[in-house]
């Protein structure tokens, strides 16, 4: 496409930048930020002759011509180029055609800042940079309504284009059409992004949302949830035994589990109804067991409790001076019976005295009223916790 351009008016002026902002003040004057790279290109046809620059100072020498970049027209453009300018570059800059028409540009290079943004509450600022051009988006926290410009722009002359907006502090009311008697309501915060948190009173369930948020119209989020009263399914009793208690289960009321005769817990026997209408735990398993064997006179055994896991052990021993008579160890069997019965500690063979404590000295012979001992199995523990 062709470009026509009149050779009888002042040529036309294209400005390109890197490494700092530039921008045009309102006096028409260009600000250039120290340190910039600057390039002026000054729009004539090559095949007219070429243009040059003029500089109103003698700082130093600037590179001019024709632009060789990739991209640009070398046939149209004819450039001027100030890299990483400083304070002493100011000045003006004039493109004089062939036909003597003259464009001037008014160059003022200084570090333009804008007033630091104040800091207000809940306004929030995408950034901190105060250079030229520098544009700054502004919102507000947790949703509050922002009074004024969403977006400021660093001017040329050192202020920002609009004034600093605030943040309008937006609260919810109290939750005052709470329809349900039995749901209570405790609000964290009334700003927008607030909380309001559900319960239900005791025995009663919530149905529904936990909580309720404030939002930026000011009214708290639906729909509100509903109480309602919590039953639980009545429990199956455990194979091989049985449950306390029958009827509705409603929060907070338990169950109790018992087990046969020979067979023993293997679980909690007993569960709560909770507010979520599920039970507090599983229902416990009966399983078969061997019951307290009993102990012997003048012995011991290994462990003591009401009932023992199927191949489950105990072992028996004698206090000093008697031996024991049968197996010194049963073990629980399948069938929930012991494999041996219980042992008993009886006095050696051949007569061998027992020592008295108590200074009596030793006895060769013993009434025969004496010797009769009273051997008595006991049918139940001593008493122990049940494990």
């Amino acid at each position: 496409m062709a470009v026509f351009l009149p050779v009888e008016k002042p040529p036309t002026i294209l400005f390109r930048h890197q490494l700092g902002p530039i921008a045009q003040s309102n006096d028409g004057r260009l600000m250039v930020y120290p340190g910039a790279i600057l390039h002026m290109e000054c729009l004539w046809i090559r095949r007219f002759g070429t243009p040059k620059w003029v500089v109103s100072h003698n700082y130093r020498n600037y590179p001019e011509g024709w632009t060789t970049d990739p991209g640009r027209d070398s046939q149209l453009e004819y450039r001027l180029s100030i890299y990483h300018a400083s304070r002493d570059d100011s000045g003006t800059f004039s493109c004089v055609t062939p036909t003597r028409h003259t464009h001037s540009v008014e160059i003022v290079v200084k570090a333009v800042h804008c007033p630091v943004v104040p800091v207000r509450r809940g306004l929030v600022l995408s950034t901190l940079n105060t250079r030229m051009n520098t544009r700054a988006l502004l919102s507000c926290q947790n949703g509050n309504s922002l009074i004024g410009a969403p977006e400021i722009v660093c001017l040329p002359s050192g202020n920002w284009s609009a004034p600093f907006p605030i943040c309008e502090s937006i609260e919810c009311a109290d939750l005052a059409n709470v329809t349900d008697p039995h749901l209570r309501v405790s609000i964290v915060s009334r700003e927008v992004g607030g909380r309001a948190v559900f319960s239900c009173e005791h025995g009663y369930g919530l149905q529904g949302p936990q909580e309720a948020v404030c939002q930026h119209t000011g009214e708290w989020s639906t729909p509100q949830p509903t109480c309602q009263e919590v039953q639980c399914e009545p429990p199956e009793a455990p194979e091989n035994g049985y449950v306390q208690g029958q009827g509705a289960y409603k929060a907070g009321d338990v169950v109790q589990f018992n087990c046969n005769p020979q067979f023993m817990m293997e679980g909690q026997p007993i569960i709560a109804c909770q507010e979520t209408g599920r039970w507090s735990g599983s229902v416990p398993k009966c399983i078969q067991a061997c019951s307290y064997p009993g102990t012997t006179s003048s012995g011991r055994m290994s462990e003591v409790k009401f009932y023992y896991r199927i191949g489950e052990s105990i072992t028996f021993t004698c206090d000093p001076g008697l031996i024991l008579r049968g197996a010194s160890m049963l073990r629980c069997l399948r069938n929930g019976k012991w494999s041996n019965a219980v042992p008993q500690c009886v006095q050696p063979p051949g007569g061998k005295r027992r020592r008295r404590r108590g200074g009596g000295g030793d006895i060769d012979h013993m009434p025969s009223w004496t010797k009769k001992r009273r051997r008595r199995r006991n049918t139940l523990p001593p008493t122990h916790p049940v494990r």
